[in-house]
């Protein structure tokens, strides 16, 4: 098959609803590169349902159609006739005049496939005439039958082998119209690109509402005043078939409930479900499992684009020809018309045959999944079932499965990103307070510092008390010294007169005069080293000062980091209660 369905990896923000919505578990993986987690896709297991479509937020995931090619082709004068499917009526109020400006386009003929829905139901009940008993899964859905073909071929021998209401349309249109006109669909599909290529091109083009509109508003589509409908008479009840169990009410219109029809639909419920009738006992399987890939049906098909009606209106349109149908002689026009379908067809030329394409699947051992486990953090039986489905996966188990496949990565887990960071809050609140303690080491040598600072500055003051206290002494020496002189310098005059009889008393006097000088020089000497000493102190006094001032402003600066710290204490108090509770009870989130 090929590749209808491309994703994105730089608009992908690893949000897992693609995960959490896809059927298959290994067609989506998820990576982690550089931190940031992206999921990509494998084209070969995907079975084309559009759960990712829908399911994707941020255009990661886009589908791809032949609008384009096909208007291309139209332009360039190739010959093409166009299919509708039913639920064109339901989704545009405008259809007829939609069919009108394809018409002018260059669109040779206009089919409406619930002609060829009517040619479906006709072929089933003429398919269980002949083979009583046969118990089958209708595929007019391409989705199921890429689901069965890959991932449960044990079911393709129940799969219906008559074609999907578009083919058997298609194949009307060839025995109709002959020659080698292309046929385009226009499908609320995109798996129906899928089912074309598988049935040999009969559908050469498969051009969704989506696609249709989108090219519209693109280029600026007018649509015309006038409206135009389809190239063959009226059908039956196949316009129901877009909807839930359509099949099932055709076919017991017809029949009435002598065949037992069971029915599923929506991406959630109807893999599950067929992966339960492939373990089911025969006597409890229907005749007919009537089976869809989209919960609301074809009308809110993959291709259907932004909803242009609500579901009651698309129901109320449908109920309106049910009414219509069944009121005006509905089982006697069916009659009519299998009548001229039994003289005008082969119900055989409506069947197909299938291919087994098995994809096989990643092969895990129990020791890969312990591993996943232990990556994720989940050491017991309690974490082990947390099962928040965050990831992607409805339980841990399946997870840790997806994990030891490698389709997925332990950070997609919400409940270990918690814990690591959770680990990872605690080793920076133990840093920090680590730091907080080593800032308080250090205010305390500040403080240390500036008690210190205060002493030096009061011994200072001491000191410099003291030289004041020398100099005054000195200056009362000095003055002495200076009076002691002036008696020595008398005392001599008067040994000069006493003659020899003041000599002695002269000796006397010069000593006492040395003295005197001799004070005085030491004085002279004491002020010179108390000035240096006075401006020695004076600077120590003043960097003193301002050791004193820094010390301070840094105690102002400093005090907020002391009440931080108080508040990260205070912190890591209640995250090791938190811790505790945690232990006590394993596996819970805390309220962080």
């Amino acid at each position: 098959m090929g590749v209808y369905i491309t994703n994105d990896p730089t608009k992908c923000v690893g949000c897992n609803r693609c995960i959490k919505n896809c059927p298959i578990d290994e067609a989506n993986i998820s990576q982690s590169v550089d931190g940031k987690i992206f999921v990509r896709m494998d084209n070969e297991k995907c079975i084309v349902c559009g759960s990712c479509l829908t399911a994707c937020k941020h255009d990661s995931r886009l589908f791809i159609d032949d609008t384009e090619r096909f208007f291309a082709d139209l332009y360039n004068g190739m010959d093409i006739s166009l299919m509708v499917a039913p639920a064109m009526k339901t989704n545009f109020n405008e259809w007829g005049r939609i069919l009108a400006w394809l018409r002018s386009c260059g669109v040779k003929k206009v089919y409406d496939v619930s002609f060829g829905a009517d040619i479906c139901t006709w072929a089933h009940i003429r398919y269980l005439q002949q083979h009583p008993g046969r118990k089958m899964i209708t595929q007019p859905c391409p989705a199921i039958v890429s689901y069965i073909v890959k991932h449960q071929t044990q079911l393709i021998t129940r799969l219906s082998p008559v074609h999907s209401p578009m083919l058997c349309a298609a194949i009307y249109m060839r025995q109709e119209e002959g020659g080698d006109s292309r046929i385009a669909a226009l499908s609320p599909c995109v798996a129906k690109a899928a089912e074309f290529a598988e049935t040999n091109g009969i559908v050469s083009y498969n051009v969704t509402f989506a696609g249709l509109q989108r090219y519209m508003d693109l280029h600026g589509v007018s649509l015309p005043e006038e409206e135009r409908g389809f190239d063959h008479h009226e059908g039956g009840l196949g316009f129901l078939f877009p909807v839930p169990g359509g099949l099932k009410d055709n076919v017991e219109h017809y029949l009435g409930r002598a065949v037992r029809i069971d029915k599923a639909e929506g991406q959630t419920s109807v893999y599950k479900a067929l992966a339960e009738y492939a373990q089911e006992e025969e006597s409890n399987l229907p005749d007919i499992f009537d089976v869809l890939n989209c919960a609301e049906g074809c009308i809110a098909g993959t291709g259907c684009g932004a909803e242009q009606r609500s579901p009651f209106a698309k129901r109320a349109s449908l109920d309106a020809g049910w009414r219509k149908a069944t009121d005006s002689g509905g089982r006697e026009h069916l009659d009519e018309l299998y009548a001229e379908f039994d003289e005008k067809l082969q119900w055989r030329h409506f069947l197909r045959r299938y291919t087994a394409k098995p994809v096989p699947s990643i092969g895990v051992s129990a020791d890969g999944i312990e591993d996943a486990f232990r990556a994720l953090g989940k050491f017991d039986e309690v974490s082990r079932r947390f099962d928040c489905g965050a990831c992607g996966s409805d339980t841990c188990k399946e997870m840790a499965v997806k994990i030891a496949k490698r389709i997925n990565t332990p950070q997609s887990c919400i409940e270990k990103a918690h814990k690591d960071i959770s680990r990872e809050h605690k080793k920076l609140m133990d840093i920090q307070m680590q730091s907080a303690n080593n800032l308080n080491t250090i205010l305390e040598d500040i403080a240390r510092i500036k008690s210190v600072a205060e002493g030096i500055a009061s011994n200072m003051d001491s000191i410099t008390q003291s030289i004041n206290d020398f100099e005054r002494m000195t200056n009362d020496i000095k003055r002495i010294a200076s009076q002691i002189n002036i008696i020595s310098l008398n005392a001599s005059i008067e040994a000069a007169r006493a003659g020899k009889a003041g000599r002695a008393f002269a000796v006397v006097a010069e000593e006492i005069g040395n003295l005197a000088n001799n004070s005085k020089r030491s004085v002279q000497n004491s002020a010179v080293v108390s000035a240096k000493a006075t401006t020695a102190i004076a600077l120590i006094t003043e960097m003193v000062s301002q050791i004193s001032q820094e010390v301070n402003e840094s105690f102002t600066e400093v005090e907020p980091l002391m009440r931080f710290r108080q508040m990260l204490q205070s912190e890591k108090t209640g995250a090791d209660m938190d811790a505790a509770k945690q232990e006590e009870t394993p596996g819970l989130l805390s309220n962080e």
